[in-house]
Formats: structure tokens, sequence, C-alpha cells
């Protein structure tokens, strides 16, 4: 059991990372294109970042249980 928190800690870690790397890519992206090519970008900086936070509380919360 200890053994599969600990792995659920580390994917939803992974998850993270990842989704705050794409997200950080996509804001600056979105900041510095020409307005006609930074429509996408734009768009799809909210559900990135909405992804991002749920990624944080997730792997906080499996972290937490890892450790009880």
């Amino acid at each position: 059991m200890r053994a599969r928190a600990a792995v659920r800690a580390a994917a939803w870690t992974a998850f993270y990372l990842v989704c705050n790397v794409v997200g950080v890519e996509t804001f600056r992206a979105a900041v510095t294109a020409p307005p006609e090519e930074a429509l996408l970008p734009r768009l799809l900086s909210v559900p990135l970042i909405g992804l991002t936070a749920l990624g944080a509380v997730q792997a906080a919360a499996a972290w937490r249980r890892r450790r009880e």
C-alpha cells in the first residue's frame, strides 16, 4: 500500500511539472507573439493554468497521504 502511495505521489508530481512547463511556454507565446498568432496560446493558457493547479493540489494530497 505504501509503494502505491509513493507511485501516486510521484505521478502527480510529474503531472504538475509537465503542466507547469507547458503552461509557462504557452503563456510566453501568448504574450510575445503577434496578436493574430497569439489567439490559440491565449485560449490554451487558461486550461493549462487550471491543470497545473489541479496537479499541485493532488500532488500535495498524495505526499501528505504517503506520510500518514
